[in-house]
């Protein structure tokens, strides 16, 4: 049970209160049995002392008898004896006894002539501290003895005995006690209305600061001004309050600056990136990880990392053993689902620590596809050096001889007055063999020729049904057709459209040339990510073999008859001078699927 300020102010203020009156009412207590137990003293010293006299006058009465005798058969003594029971009401009894302690007189008669029993003096229950004398009033029935001695002749003779009781004392104690309980219960109950009171007017201002304080939370970072009274301690708290609302808004203002130019560095990272707390709860991803995480960031923000990734996922097991070894883990490769494929990532594990404490860890996750592309791009730079060498060699010695050799069978043609179809037949294989080797020569120049990119807003979608129209009526006798799956809601792309145009026919008369004997070609267009438009082409051709798959954008590379090997690495160069990605999905005998990845800007 919780129990809030106004009630613990309460308590404590009632708490104090029955500590004060409870302290008051013990020491009241403790006065009050010491005087009770003095006034009987006083009273049974008294008593003592009238019997002492009357028993000197009895024995003067009778000078040469036997004290004892005359002291039992006295019958004013005996009168007085039953009379001081009555005057005082502490006392049980009075009693004479002899030196030996053998009873000579008693209220009770049948107690005479046997030995008095002993019992604790009056004057030791005085000398008790407060709490034992106390403690002895409640304790039982005990009865205590005022005794005065006799002497006769100067010599002690016995003694005069008053029994006192406790109970009769505690009996006058009850009335005092039932009084001071009372006043405490009064004096409680108005603590505990005085506490509420109280209670009422310190905890105004305080809700009034924590209404402040819970707008601060919000963001709200004008507070303060809603504390009103309270003296001026909570009126200089306020105050404070209302400077802190001012360097928490500063402060605020300043984190989202720096997270913003944080979140923007580390969104343009190409490895994705996952920073977890101490709990594993994600606090941030970057782009690249969205899409191995599937949602949004602002949904995940504050979840646990095994809410987001399922049971089987590679990435648990590695955090979890990361986490309890609490050394991390470096450059795991892993084959991670990503876009409804699987691709392979150097994944680590880096600890976040302050003072040896671990605050939280981030996961790295690196391509190795992009790791490939990188090495697939030097070797590719290296290719096109030696084929910029090699052209530079073509322009100069191929082209000018075959324009000669051109221009001489012209000339022979001319010369030949109707030459027999074998010649001619023969003239125009020469003819044709030239053309297409100036072909050849005019694409690697193309090929190497520096591209300036024009860069506008192309629409993919409208660029796609043209060229397919234009490819539909080219193969339709062949039983090729083209089918479209665009998304219209697909903004436009930053792109140079001729060049974009090239690239997607030259895929597309590729795709009609695997289909020999008809089939369907696929475009397909869609928004991946924020960042990123993705476009497939997909045949129903013969396909590609497994082991060919990563030659085909290869400089020279071709299968067919007639092919020089250029088409496709020139749609590879186009799409690197766009800033995107192609990669070719193909099974032998059911077709092929080229996927180009463009960034949207």
């Amino acid at each position: 049970m919780r129990f809030g300020f106004r009630s613990k102010e309460t308590l404590a203020i009632s708490l104090l209160t029955l500590l004060v009156v409870a302290t008051t009412t013990a020491v009241h207590l403790s006065q009050l049995t010491r005087v009770v137990v003095e006034e009987a003293a006083r009273q049974a010293r008294l008593v003592a002392q009238q019997i002492y006299a009357q028993s000197g006058q009895a024995l003067e009465r009778s000078p040469g008898r036997d004290p004892r005798d005359v002291l039992r058969r006295d019958r004013d003594l005996r009168s007085l004896l039953d009379a001081s029971v009555g005057y005082s009401p502490h006392l049980l009894y009075a009693l004479i006894t002899d030196r030996t302690g053998k009873i000579l007189l008693h209220t009770e008669r049948q107690r005479e002539g046997v030995s008095s029993p002993a019992r604790r003096s009056l004057d030791e229950l005085l000398e008790l501290d407060p709490l034992s004398r106390l403690l002895a009033l409640y304790g039982g029935g005990e009865t205590y003895e005022a005794v005065l001695s006799i002497k006769l002749n100067d010599q002690p003779f016995g003694s005069i005995r008053l029994g006192v009781s406790a109970t009769l004392l505690r009996r006058e104690l009850n009335g005092a006690l039932r009084q001071t309980l009372a006043l405490a219960g009064l004096a409680l109950a108005l603590a505990w209305v005085a506490a509420m009171a109280l209670a009422r007017l310190v905890l105004r201002p305080i809700r009034a600061l924590t209404a402040e304080l819970d707008r601060l939370r919000r963001g709200e970072f004008d507070v303060g001004g809603g504390v009103i009274g309270g003296g001026d301690e909570f009126q200089e708290l306020a105050s404070q309050l209302q400077g802190l609302g001012r360097e928490l808004q500063a402060d605020r203002m300043a984190t989202l600056s720096e997270k913003a130019r944080l979140q923007h560095v580390v969104n343009q990272l190409e490895d994705g990136v996952i920073f977890l707390n101490a709990e594993r709860r994600v606090l941030f991803f970057n782009h690249a990880a969205e899409s191995l995480v599937g949602r949004p960031l602002e949904q995940v923000v504050g979840t646990p990392l095994g809410e987001l990734l399922a049971a089987d996922h590679p990435i648990r097991p590695l955090v979890d053993q990361a986490f309890a070894a609490g050394g991390g883990a470096r450059n795991a490769t892993l084959v991670l689902p990503l876009d409804g494929r699987s691709k392979e990532f150097l994944v680590s594990v880096v600890f976040m620590r302050d003072a040896n404490r671990v605050m939280g860890a981030a996961i790295l996750l690196k391509d190795l596809e992009s790791v490939k592309t990188v090495q697939s791009l030097v070797s590719y730079s290296a290719k096109l050096a030696a084929l910029g060498r090699l052209t530079s060699g073509v322009a100069h010695e191929v082209k000018n001889p075959l324009n000669a050799m051109m221009i001489h069978l012209e000339v022979l043609k001319e010369r030949l007055d109707d030459p027999n179809p074998e010649v001619q037949q023969s003239l125009e294989v020469i003819g044709s063999e030239i053309r297409r080797l100036d072909r050849v020569v005019q694409g690697f120049l193309r090929f190497m020729r520096p591209q300036e990119l024009v860069i506008k807003p192309v629409d993919l979608n409208g660029l796609l049904q043209s060229l397919g129209a234009l490819v539909e009526a080219e193969w339709q006798s062949q039983g090729v057709r083209m089918v479209f799956d665009l998304d219209g809601a697909l903004p436009p792309v930053g792109a140079d459209e001729e060049l974009l145009r090239q690239a997607f026919l030259n895929i597309l008369q590729n795709a009609g040339q695997a289909m020999p004997h008809g089939g369907t070609v696929t475009l397909r267009t869609a928004r991946e990510g924020r960042d990123s438009a993705r476009v497939e082409i997909a045949d129903e051709g013969v396909g590609i073999p497994p082991e060919d798959l990563d030659k085909v954008f290869k400089l020279y590379y071709t299968t067919k008859p007639d092919g020089s090997g250029i088409g496709l690495s020139v749609v590879y160069r186009i799409v690197q001078l766009h800033d995107g990605t192609i990669d070719v999905q193909s099974q032998p005998g059911r077709g092929t699927v080229v996927t180009v990845r463009l960034p949207l800007r």
